[in-house]
């Protein structure tokens, strides 16, 4: 997540609409102004991104495109050369530019070669919750980030979408499985979140089997017990484990109250613990159109 964090914030090909200026350096969290949940609310919740326009839908847009291009491209030399030809350096040619179009088309596409434009959203809503999620280093229960598992470059890849693993304020190592998805917006976003506890309830214990058994072979200490015990602690509904599902929509579909959330701790009766539930949701104005916007600066490096 760091590398993702420390990303430049810039425009990328100049226009009227998108001028080459200096753009707010605001956290993604702060740029949404998430409003927390309602007190009464069995699953503590969080919406954000209603009002972003402007100069901040924009930043918002250039992070997004420039943590995909972290996601895809890790620390290689092809990241360096795509921000460079972004922010207004030479084409590449060749195999060089041939590595940065192999890269680019996991999650986003090519001009010349688009993806469906629903996988395209998908992806930008899962880069949406790791920033934000990264961003968040203290939760409202006391908890505090340590580490998250990477998002997938292939929103098509199988297999869970997001884990996190905080220490509570007691110091005992806990996790939360999320379910990341984009609102279709023929339904009620409440079926959108009924469908993706759905899909952790019944399918929670191989998203975190295909996560938890390669990373024993890497983590260590506390953290290494907590991988090892994980598929124990799910099955034994822990007090050590914990769900969450992040919807990305346009604002219009914004829930208007906990109800639409009411499905989670439906499937979930037995994570009774504040924040063992939890959901965010990031209701954009135009959520599609926004995207494009991403893919156009993720492509104006090529």
């Amino acid at each position: 997540m760091d590398s993702i964090n420390k990303c430049r914030i810039v425009p990328s090909n100049p226009s009227p609409e998108h001028p080459r200026t200096a753009m707010p350096q605001s956290p993604l969290s702060a740029l949404l102004a998430f409003e927390p949940s309602d007190e009464r609310s069995l699953v503590e919740y969080e919406i954000g991104g209603i009002g972003l326009i402007g100069d901040d839908r924009e930043a918002a847009a250039q992070m997004i495109a420039d943590d995909g291009m972290v996601v895809a491209c890790g620390a290689s030399s092809v990241l360096m050369r795509w921000r460079d030809r972004r922010d207004g350096g030479v084409a590449q040619e060749g195999a060089r530019l041939e590595a940065l179009r192999t890269f680019m088309n996991i999650g986003f596409g090519l001009p010349d070669r688009q993806k469906n434009p629903d996988h395209v959203q998908g992806h930008v809503a899962e880069l949406l919750w790791s920033r934000v999620i990264g961003e968040r280093r203290t939760c409202r229960d006391g908890r505090a980030f340590v580490t998250s598992e990477p998002i997938k470059a292939d929103p098509l890849e199988p297999g869970g979408d997001g884990l996190v693993v905080y220490k509570s304020d007691a110091g005992t190592l806990v996790f939360r499985l999320w379910e990341i998805k984009k609102h279709d917006s023929s339904a009620r976003v409440s079926q959108t979140i009924n469908r993706a506890g759905k899909q952790l309830k019944t399918r929670g214990h191989e998203y975190l089997a295909k996560i938890a058994g390669p990373s024993t072979l890497t983590a260590t200490g506390d953290l290494a017990e907590l991988y090892d015990s994980m598929l124990d602690l799910w099955f034994d509904r822990s007090s050590r484990a914990g769900v969450g599902v992040a919807v990305s929509a346009s604002d219009e579909h914004a829930p208007t109250g906990r109800r639409a959330f009411k499905s989670l701790r439906t499937h979930f009766p037995a994570f009774t613990e504040t924040g063992q539930t939890e959901s965010l949701v990031f209701a954009v104005p135009d959520f599609p159109g926004f995207v494009n916007r991403v893919q156009e600066i993720v492509w104006s490096g090529l």
